[in-house]
């Protein structure tokens, strides 16, 4: 029995430690107000001229594309 009690002492240890250390620290982040100007919105649109050239050249080969999930692009 010591040694299941020893065991379950050091795997709670063990489990508070890592809570302890992952969580960030709120007091070293900046205020929200801050972040949100901060950021800009990051704009992710369809790979148009990509999808043009694929198109052109599988017509060119006789073949037909179907896009199940076409190409993005981010736009920063």
């Amino acid at each position: 029995m010591p040694s299941f009690l020893r065991t379950t002492l050091v795997l709670s240890a063990c489990a508070l430690a890592a809570c302890a250390s992952s969580s960030p620290r709120l007091a070293d982040a900046p205020p929200l107000e801050v972040r949100m100007q901060s950021v800009e919105p990051l704009r992710i649109t369809t790979d148009d001229a990509y999808i043009a050239k694929v198109n052109r050249e599988a017509q060119r080969r006789g073949l037909q594309v179907q896009w199940i999930n076409p190409p993005v692009r981010r736009n920063d």
